[in-house]
């Protein structure tokens, strides 16, 4: 006979076995107390996988989200000194409150949710997640009935300060991905939801609401200058607002994004030599300069990206991304120094990134870390070499070509360089014969191959007539 442990495995890996509630009914029953909370974790485990879909926008079915309801009532069962109940009824009531189509609803299942984490917060008053989850849906409160009291405020406030606090302490700091910044995101956001939302007052509270973050937050940062790299990278997102709103009535402005710009720049310039010997961290802060410097079309942001680029290189230097982002930093520093027609140093960041990428084919063979090799020496050879050294596409050809067969014929990237490549050592019919295969490889009975990734690339306009002949040959 399969053991509990064994069948939680089957289930757990989606084969046929009985379900969660089968195991359920007979351990309950028949269970020893090792084997009812062996189910009961793969309960919670089970919650929170079908709360990571809701987020996802994945399940939006109230049916679903009740029979969440039905698994708490089941842990506490099999568990009896399960403490968080309250915690996880809080959430099945905020995702209900959010599914729900009726005004009354949405309000009704908001106050529960309310209720209930107000409920474990008398258990635990020192969760930083369970203080965010209270202060947002103190605010989603505020929005559903229209009712802006400041003594709400302060209330949100409040929890948010706590939570800004406690998240401070070393206990949430072991790695870069520990501590995520959750406060911190969580306070700015709905620092700026209230001027998106523009009730009577709301730039006063915003003011409030970012006067009193700043003065919680300051006294951290010395301490633990990675608190910028969230900071800036919260307003960053708050900027996308603007097209897609974060929440459900309004956008804010144009002019709100500006303002927020400028703030980007001035938190950044705190956080331009941040020492951490965590690959992660430095990636991540090295792709925020990154957005910032496409926005600003920055030389100097390209180069702090590239700073932090490198460093996460020389700490693991054998995988494809590390290499690509510290390559493709100096390729944009490269194409700045071109507009403003300063070739030379141009060509000098030009191959100093391709040295990055022959100094790490030493060491790995990967398809990814090719395709990115091969578009580097394509561009060398088109934005420095007009298309005049021959060795330079061959050799951007070889690339394109081993990432074809490193990646098992599974991608169009290394079909369609290797395509262009071809083209521009004056090959059209190999170039034509490259994308017929490429269209035959990725099309099947469901679906044809459209080539929409280059269609209108330039750098196929030769040949632009004769793709739309392929796919039509192709259907």
């Amino acid at each position: 006979m399969q053991t509990i442990q064994e069948l939680v495995d089957k289930y757990t890996n989606g084969k046929d076995v009985p379900t969660l509630d089968d195991l359920f009914d007979h351990v309950s029953i028949h269970g020893t107390t090792q084997e009812k909370e062996l189910v009961a974790d793969t309960y919670i485990s089970e919650f929170g996988q079908c709360h990571y879909d809701y987020m996802c926008g994945k399940l939006n079915e109230l049916e679903w989200i009740w029979d969440m309801m039905d698994w708490i009532e089941k842990i506490e069962l099999l568990s009896p000194d399960f403490n968080q109940s309250n915690f996880y009824r809080g959430h099945v009531y905020e995702m209900l409150s959010s599914i729900s189509k009726e005004q009354e609803d949405k309000i009704k299942f908001n106050n529960l949710c309310i209720d209930h984490l107000r409920k474990q917060q008398e258990i635990n008053d020192e969760d930083v997640s369970l203080l965010i989850d209270l202060a947002q849906n103190l605010f989603r409160s505020c929005r559903l009935t229209q009712d802006y009291q400041t003594q709400i405020f302060d209330d949100i406030k409040s929890l948010f300060l706590k939570a800004l606090h406690l998240e401070r302490k070393e206990e949430h700091q072991s790695t870069f991905f520990g501590f995520n910044g959750s406060a911190i995101s969580g306070f700015l956001n709905i620092s700026y939801e209230f001027l998106a939302l523009a009730f009577n007052n709301s730039t006063t509270i915003y003011n409030e609401f970012i006067a009193a973050f700043k003065k919680a937050i300051t006294p951290y940062t010395e301490q633990d200058p990675s608190i910028y790299y969230h900071w800036a990278e919260t307003l960053f997102r708050i900027t996308t607002w603007v097209d897609y709103p974060k929440i459900e009535t309004c956008r804010i402005s144009q002019e709100v994004v500006n303002d927020i710009w400028k703030e980007i720049k001035v938190v950044l310039s705190q956080a331009t030599n941040i020492q951490s010997s965590d690959e992660h961290f430095l990636t991540s802060i090295g792709h925020l300069f990154d957005k910032v410097a496409q926005k600003e079309t920055s030389y100097s942001y390209y180069e702090v990206s590239y700073n932090y680029y490198s460093k996460a290189l020389e700490i693991n230097g054998e995988t494809w991304s590390n290499p690509y982002y510290a390559s493709n930093a100096l390729r944009m520093m490269a194409f700045i120094h071109l507009k403003n027609k300063a070739h030379n140093e141009s060509v000098k960041l030009f191959k100093q990134g391709l040295q990055i990428f022959e100094d790490a084919q030493k060491k790995i063979n990967d398809f990814q870390l090719s395709v990115y090799h091969g578009d580097y020496l394509y561009d060398y050879s088109k934005y420095l070499e007009n298309f005049s050294n021959r060795n330079t596409l061959l050799e951007a050809k070889k690339q394109f070509e081993d990432s074809r067969i490193l990646g098992k014929d599974f991608y169009t990237h290394p079909y369609y360089g290797l395509a262009k490549t071809t083209l521009r050592l004056g090959d059209k019919e190999a170039c034509l014969k490259i994308l017929k295969t490429c269209g035959a490889l990725f099309s099947n009975e469901y679906h044809t191959h459209d080539f929409n990734e280059i269609i209108d690339d330039m750098d196929f306009d030769e040949v632009k007539k004769e793709i739309i002949n392929i796919i039509a040959n192709i259907k």
